[in-house]
């Protein structure tokens, strides 16, 4: 399910020169449309962790399905800016289903095998990400319309979908009770969770979004050179995620995201302050394998101590820092330099390896 979310998210996005193309959408009302995607799938994450308890994220995982794979569709016949911002609209309350519910799904597994897997699940999710990206690449390439490219992409994805409803339990991490078990949640440690992940997802969405931005603008290496320095970032990423049970079962959580956020530290000013490129990559490279786990173990520690929508919340916290945390650098950058940005977010690092004890289990 990760990574067909991954891939899902990746086929359209690939595509949206193409897509602007066909809707003859400015950038003014392209803004518009992506505020309208991050409205539609923060509400639908906020509502969906109480689904969840009550119904079960199967059941929930169903409705987001049967959402977004349809707007897909809509975004490849899509022929105008206001067309474009309610399929993206629709994407957004459906991505945002599936996403939260995913990571409750993603959770009741964990805890039924009694081991850390969450960043394994986040790990493919960036796998299914380059995979779509890839696709999308090729079918550019090859000038494979926008129709016939997000159909397939859809069709699959819905066979997919399908398959796995099967393998799939209710993923109920609650109480019979769900209301009154919300009412016993430990609120101060979740929010010292919450300000971790927000800390975190900021880290890590500054440089899924400025990183490339800046070794291209500040560091005046090629396009290509700056494409390498978000490719080793993202790829450092998946790996990390993808091999995280073994430091997770043999350090703990908190051990793990301390080391990590270390990791992330220095390597942020690896990328600023050095003036080799060979150094930058490396800094690349640290920064996507340092700050990668924060995310997902969050995610486990919140399940590990509440219900689902403690789940779906953090879900939803996480995205709001990917919302507001490029508009942030982007206001330093503007005032006081891009690198000075970057450095701006050290003390969130920081703050993330001083509260990674918080992460650990309790009885």
């Amino acid at each position: 399910m990760f990574a067909v979310s991954g891939a899902t998210q990746a086929s359209w996005m690939s595509r949206l020169p193409a897509i602007l193309e066909q809707t003859t959408t400015g950038l003014v009302r392209l803004g518009v449309a992506f505020f309208l995607l991050g409205v539609g799938t923060l509400a639908a994450m906020l509502l969906t962790g109480p689904a969840c308890d009550r119904y079960g994220s199967r059941r929930v995982l169903v409705a987001g399905f049967a959402v977004a794979l349809p707007s897909l569709l809509a975004i490849a016949l899509c022929r105008s800016p206001q067309a474009l911002a309610f399929a993206l609209l629709a994407m957004g309350i459906g991505s945002g289903v599936w996403d939260a519910g995913m990571n409750v799904q993603g959770y009741a597994v964990e805890r039924g095998l009694g081991k850390h897997l969450m960043s394994s699940f986040h790990g493919w999710w960036s796998v299914g990400s380059m995979a779509g990206a890839g696709l999308g690449l090729v079918a550019a390439r090859l000038s494979v319309g926008l129709i016939p490219h997000l159909v397939v992409v859809s069709l699959l994805a819905a066979a997919l979908c399908v398959l796995s409803l099967s393998t799939l339990d209710d993923g109920k991490i609650s109480e019979p009770d769900a209301v009154e078990s919300r009412r016993r949640w430990p609120v101060g440690r979740l929010a010292m969770i919450a300000i971790l992940m927000f800390c975190g997802a900021l880290a890590e969405g500054g440089a899924s979004d400025w990183l490339a931005v800046y070794l291209s603008e500040e560091r005046n290496l090629s396009h290509s050179s700056a494409a390498l320095g978000y490719t080793i970032f993202v790829t450092a990423m998946a790996a990390g995620r993808l091999a995280a049970e073994r430091p997770h079962r043999h350090v703990g959580a908190a051990g793990v995201v301390r080391g990590g956020a270390i990791v992330a530290g220095v390597s942020i000013g690896l990328v600023v302050f050095t003036s080799k490129s060979f150094w930058a990559f490396v800094g690349a490279f640290g920064w996507g394998v340092g700050i990668c786990w924060a995310f997902p173990a969050a995610l486990s520690a919140a399940g590990n101590i509440a219900t689902a929508s403690a789940v779906a919340m953090m879900t939803a916290i996480g995205y709001c820092a990917s919302i507001f945390g490029p508009l942030a650098i982007g206001w330093l950058a503007h005032s006081s330099g891009l690198g000075h940005a970057l450095l701006a977010l050290l003390p969130l690092v920081l703050l993330v390896a001083l509260l990674a004890p918080i992460l650990a289990p309790r009885e």
